[in-house]
């Protein structure tokens, strides 16, 4: 059974870029949308991840189970965007399809729910951006590049928020997910390969198994902070925008303490440097990349979590960091002693057995 078995979906284009149309999905609970009666809603808007480089706004196995209840708890709209991927594409190109986004969001959203009569309309008052790896950026970038929208808060999972790591940026021969890259000439050759066979070309998806070596080799050689870089661009550095006095919304930062994507560092260093006024609660558990994938709201650090987002979303403020919540760690399960069924849930990127 698939993980959006309980929404409605609506796909829906909201730019074109040379020719390629750029999607987006309107997912609304079925419960609430039966409903006879008018709704306005509130809104999360999640960007998928992939290391910029792979996967789309579809790709079920990144999406957390515990998100997605959390949504249809509170009746929540789901608007999930693809945009354009490297290494096609540039960072700064990225953050132009983001920011054309929100544009089309706040503006031909609503009126296009208003023209065709949709029983769940869009809150624009009560807006949450969240996405997981490369995706957390991207949610990060929107409250940060568009505070017209007034996004309640930020909910960032395992995302390379802070480039300036030497595990992100340094070449450094190492197993991603269990499986070990090619050696660093082979990798080197295996990207400049696809570099140049796909200039000047324009990709809103990639397929995880047929692309995962690409990522691995890109994440090996410490290549993915350059790639972003290749066009410069300001908004790139999120701590410099918000030391320029960027309002910056409550931020709620989760990562993998085992994380072999991207460094747990990305997230623990990022909120290190995070002025003192904003909220935030950073939340650093075992386990891998997306390890909360199967995760439910039950899970006491995450119900603690949600209690953060429902008080925003219903309009309190909260000033200042939140505590943290004293818990007894799991153990951590090694990757290979782990279940068969589980862990190919959890390495969705490479396997797509469920």
């Amino acid at each position: 059974m698939g993980k959006f078995t309980s929404f409605n979906r609506r796909d829906l284009v909201y730019t074109v870029v040379a020719d390629h149309p750029i999607e987006v999905s309107i997912f609304t609970p079925k419960t609430t949308e039966d409903a006879p009666q008018l709704q306005s809603v509130p809104v999360l808007v999640y960007w998928h991840g992939g290391g910029f480089i792979v996967g789309d706004r579809l790709y079920e196995g990144w999406w957390p189970d515990w998100l997605l209840e959390f949504a249809l708890e509170q009746n929540a709209m789901i608007v999930a965007p693809d945009y354009r991927l490297l290494p096609e594409a540039t960072g700064a190109d990225i953050l132009d399809d983001m920011d054309t986004f929100w544009t089309w969001f706040l503006g031909a959203l609503p009126e296009l729910a208003e023209s065709e009569g949709w029983k769940m309309r869009p809150d624009l008052d009560r807006i949450i951006c969240s996405g997981h790896s490369a995706g957390g950026s991207i949610a990060l970038y929107s409250a940060l590049q568009r505070p017209e929208a007034a996004i309640k808060a930020v909910v960032t999972l395992y995302a390379p928020l802070y480039y300036n790591v030497p595990e992100l940026k340094m070449a450094r021969p190492r197993p991603i997910l269990g499986t070990m890259p090619p050696p660093p000439r082979e990798a080197e050759a295996q990207i400049r390969a696809y570099v140049q066979k796909t200039r000047g070309t324009v990709r809103t998806r990639g397929d995880v198994l047929e692309m995962w070596g690409l990522v691995a080799c890109i994440l090996q050689q410490g290549r993915l902070p350059r790639m972003m870089a290749q066009r410069p661009d300001p908004r790139l550095d999120a701590l410099k925008v918000i030391e320029k006095g960027t309002y910056c919304p409550p931020i709620w930062v989760v990562h993998g303490e085992n994380d072999s994507v991207v460094p747990t560092s990305c997230s623990t260093e990022f909120v290190k440097r995070l002025p003192p006024e904003v909220p935030r609660i950073l939340s650093v558990r075992p386990g891998e990349h997306n390890f909360d994938a199967l995760l439910t709201i039950q899970e006491p650090w995450l119900a603690e979590g949600c209690v953060f987002l429902r008080e925003l979303w219903c309009g309190n403020e909260i000033r200042g960091p939140v505590e943290p919540v004293e818990m007894t760690p799991r153990p951590v399960v090694p990757l290979h002693a782990q279940p068969q069924g589980v862990e190919a849930r959890l390495q969705w990127y490479i396997l797509r057995v469920c």
